[in-house]
């Protein structure tokens, strides 16, 4: 109190005060209350005030000075944070109570991006949800504070068009910083650019089950040909982060294609929203041009995992020009910079050998004809008698299930009577519990969990008399689905739907959490 007389003598003397009777009214001040950060200098307007003005802190946070005429306070915040009161009082007894919060800002929001992409077509959902995802991974939040991202309505972007989208941003602080609000514009074009399937397989489950921090895979990509990543991790101990960065030495352009997907406990539904995902992107080309520059580094995914959650992915990369650049997956701490691991070497297996580089080129692709009145046209996959072949130094790196391989299946069905004959696309399970999604002519059928060797029916066909018809598919072994599984074509008509969950032909997965996979 001996601070707040002192300043209440020398504004006196500095300005001799009216009578209190000739200004009535309340006292009050713009704004009512203070957000600032440390070291930061704010000046409020006090109205109806009659000088001299006394000024109170109740914590001494901050220290605050009041103009002679009794009109503004300047406050000035040290370092230190939290929260305080500054209590003012007039000549006339009128008084008014200001609350200060000094701490951090929640984060911060970028005003201005850019995203490139491909496609023909260009889904407009996918779009939107691009762009979202690029503000959110440019917008920095403090730990324990978090960000809300608006998605925008679905973006229509022609052939090498450009459009700029707003999008609305908020960061709490949780009562620890102070809330962010505010809007990211997101310039977005759409490049034309020729698509070039992977040649190569990053394969990456080994160790499947992570225990500990560290690189989990390190591959390479250059112009002379494309790579798919296949990531498959689950924590089996205190949270970690599965990171995955394309980092370069030299300045490279870099295409990007695919989703992931988790965390999860139930880590069938994880496997199998991540390749459903890339199924309805891959064939459209509908990828992101990314610009790295030399000796940086770009995160493209960042996911925490609990005990005994899993994240897979499917991403394929191509180094359109410069480069080379590197593909890397880690096991990172909460809280850690996931850059200052890319130079450690990978941690050691779990013995299985679930990891490597495999060659795509001129594998998974099938054929085989189906005659009425002859037998089945069968296609097996994801046996152990020919897995992909091992491109990397170790021989007995393996891809038993055929994970990461994008299969392209040719049926061609004939009718040589007279009568007209229904035909029947279907799969069997052979492994296991499994999963499916499965383009047919360009179509999205999904299968649920099957699991007893018995056929379940994709698609049907009615053949004309002397008709001739190809159906072509695409497909992709799910994570967590167990092989080898039958897809063929029969006259014997198959089961219409896979088994609910739960019952004695279907599968048991286990429940799902509120953070459950997302496509």
């Amino acid at each position: 109190m001996l601070l707040a007389a002192v300043v209440a003598v020398r504004l006196a003397q500095a300005s001799p005060s009216p009578t209190p009777s000739s200004t009535p009214g309340l006292l009050s001040v713009t704004p009512a209350a203070i957000a600032m950060n440390p070291a930061q200098r704010r000046t409020i307007d006090v109205i109806g005030a009659v000088p001299p003005v006394t000024a109170t802190l109740q914590q001494h946070l901050v220290s605050a000075s009041v103009n002679a005429t009794g009109t503004s306070v300047t406050i000035d915040a040290t370092q230190a944070t939290g929260s305080d009161t500054l209590e003012l009082e007039d000549a006339a007894g009128k008084s008014v109570d200001v609350p200060i919060q000094v701490a951090f800002n929640a984060g911060t929001i970028p005003s201005q991006l850019r995203l490139s992409v491909t496609g023909d077509p260009v889904d407009p959902q996918w779009l939107s949800e691009e762009v979202q995802a690029t503000v959110e991974r440019a917008t920095a939040v403090m730990p324990g504070a978090q960000a809300t991202i608006a998605a925008p309505p679905p973006i229509t972007l022609a052939p090498g068009g450009t459009a700029n989208v707003s999008v609305a941003v908020q960061i709490a602080g949780n009562g620890t910083y102070l809330d962010q609000s505010g809007a990211t514009n997101v310039t977005v074009d759409r490049v034309p650019l020729t698509p070039m399937p992977a040649a190569l397989l990053f394969y990456d489950d080994d160790p499947e089950d992570v225990a500990s921090d560290g690189v989990l895979y390190r591959g390479t990509a250059t112009t002379s040909q494309a790579v798919r990543l296949y990531t498959y991790h689950e924590s089996i101990s205190a949270p970690h982060r599965i990171v995955v960065i394309l980092s370069a030495d030299a300045q490279a352009r870099v295409q990007t294609i695919g989703a992931f997907a988790g965390p999860n406990i139930d880590v069938m539904s994880v496997g199998h929203a991540a390749t459903l995902r890339y199924l309805t992107l891959q064939p459209h080309d509908e990828g992101v041009v990314l610009t790295l520059g030399a000796a940086t580094s770009q995160v493209l995914e960042d996911v925490t995992e609990g005990n005994g959650e899993l994240v897979a992915g499917v991403l394929d990369v191509r180094v359109i020009e410069g480069g080379p650049v590197t593909v890397t997956v880690m096991s990172v701490a909460p809280g850690e910079d996931p850059k200052l691991l890319l130079g450690d070497p990978p941690l050691p297996g779990d013995g299985h050998h679930r990891t490597g580089v495999f060659v795509l080129s001129g594998y998974g692709d099938d054929a085989a004809t189906y005659a009425v009145g002859g037998p089945d046209a069968v296609v097996t996959y994801g046996d152990r008698s020919a897995p992909p072949v091992s491109a990397g130094p170790r021989t007995d790196d393996r891809d038993d299930g055929d994970y990461g391989v994008l299969r392209s299946i040719e049926f061609t069905l004939t009718n040589p009577t007279d009568e007209e004959s229904n035909a029947y696309l279907y799969e069997r399970p052979l492994g296991g519990d499994v999963r499916s999604s499965f383009l047919v002519d360009g179509s999205l059928v999904q299968l649920g969990c099957a699991r007893e060797p018995s056929a379940y029916q994709i698609a049907a066909y009615a053949l004309s008399p002397h008709q001739t018809y190809r159906v072509s598919i695409e497909t992709m072994s799910d994570g967590a689905s167990n092989y080898p599984l039958e897809v063929g074509i029969s006259a014997t008509p198959p089961i219409p739907q896979t088994p609910p969950v739960g019952t004695p032909d279907g599968c048991f997965p286990r429940a799902p959490q509120p953070n459950g996979a997302t496509p």
